[in-house]
């Protein structure tokens, strides 16, 4: 891993990708070539089995009753909101730190999204969004980093509120809080499945969850152009063409099968780090046992010059993300409502540096980065 330069005698680290597909077990790309194998032989690339036997996987896998497979992510909140009647002009709760497209599914459908500052685990602070004197409609809730929110506080708030909960579960798969996936605690939950989360497939996807079954069947009419599988060419609502294809839903049945491994694998290697880079005086997230880790975040005043170093020796990091969601949006779409000043998020934006960490990376690449940041420890870049 650590090479030495035969000209300048100095130890020159082999590269150290933030995600490399390259490190995906030879079993796991072997399955993964059989089951889309079996997608072409069967020539059934929209629809088909795949696809529906993921939908039942993924719903018995998060505990709830009804699972709908659609393009991505985004198409995924987008059909949530619609699928619970969030109208026009309502006003929603949303975490000012988070990635953009939480914030553009909200405008997308005319409603208007009030930014929500982070607390220190990264997450919604609760005690803003419960103090807030705005009405809303409902809470469009973000588990950030792979770290699940206080359900059952938000939720019991939520329902005494009167206030519906969609929960953006793009950075969550697997997570836990109080015995329950991130997923089963909404009215309605959107995914994403882009090949980098911890449950990706080899292209885009997306799934809507729910335990209501009309909510689910407004999810797929809307995902089929309005139009109801029972009638093929009648149309009951405006819809939109969003559908998990065959491909990707045999890749993603593969994967589920090692979901909890892999998070696991995850979690120790954000451990590792954890006990590393807290006795170096790293600042982190933090701690909680509600992590599956989709990114293992550090904080430091002089986070550019920390990433450059890093880059230099190799080592590739992501930051998520350079700025927060709120201030990102209000560059780009004019709305009635200008949200609090978002100083947690912005202070999260210009600090965080996210270091490399993934299912498939192996521990002994986890130290050569600690080995490195033990050495920006001592240049004065903690």
């Amino acid at each position: 891993m650590i090479m030495k330069n035969l000209e300048s005698g100095e130890r020159v680290m082999q590269k150290i990708d933030y995600f490399n597909f390259t490190e995906v077990p030879q079993q796991i790309s072997d399955m993964w070539k059989s089951e889309v194998s079996k997608v072409i032989d069967a020539g059934s690339f929209i629809g088909g089995s795949s696809v529906r036997t993921f939908e039942e996987n993924f719903a018995d896998y998060l505990g709830v009753q009804y699972c709908v497979g659609v393009g991505n992510g985004y198409d995924a909140l987008v059909i949530a909101l619609r699928a619970v009647e969030i109208k026009a002009g309502e006003r929603i709760a949303v975490p000012s730190h988070t990635f953009i497209a939480t914030w553009l599914a909200i405008t997308a459908i005319g409603a208007i999204p009030v930014g929500i500052d982070c607390d220190a685990s990264g997450q919604m602070d609760l005690d803003i969004l419960e103090t807030s004197d705005q009405k809303f409609a409902a809470v469009l809730i973000v588990h950030m980093h792979g770290q699940m929110v206080n359900m059952v506080r938000l939720t019991n708030w939520a329902k005494l509120n009167d206030l519906k909960v969609i929960e953006d579960c793009a950075q969550a798969h697997g997570a836990v809080f109080d015995g329950k996936k991130a997923g089963a605690w909404g009215d309605v939950a959107a995914f994403s499945f882009y090949p980098t989360k911890n449950l990706g497939a080899l292209g885009d996807g997306g799934a809507v969850v729910t335990n209501n079954s009309m909510t689910a069947k407004t999810i797929r009419i809307i995902a089929n152009y309005g139009s109801s599988l029972e009638s093929k060419y009648s149309y009951e609502l405006q819809g939109v063409n969003s559908r998990l294809d065959s491909i990707q839903a045999a890749i993603l049945n593969v994967n589920l099968q090692f979901l909890d491994d892999w998070n696991a694998h995850r979690i120790n290697l954000a451990n590792l780090y954890s006990t590393a880079l807290d006795s170096f005086g790293f600042k982190m997230l933090a701690k909680s046992s509600h992590s599956v880790f989709h990114h293992f975040v550090v904080f430091s005043p002089h986070r550019n010059e920390l990433r450059k170093f890093l880059e230099e020796k190799n080592i590739r990091t992501e930051i998520h993300y350079p700025e927060c969601a709120q201030i990102s949006h209000e560059k780009i779409v004019d709305s009635i409502h200008k949200s609090d000043f978002p100083g947690n998020a912005i202070n999260f934006a210009s600090t965080s540096l996210s270091l490399p960490l993934s299912q498939w990376m192996p521990v002994e690449k986890i130290r050569l980065v600690i080995e490195v940041m033990q050495e920006a420890k001592s240049i004065g870049y903690s």
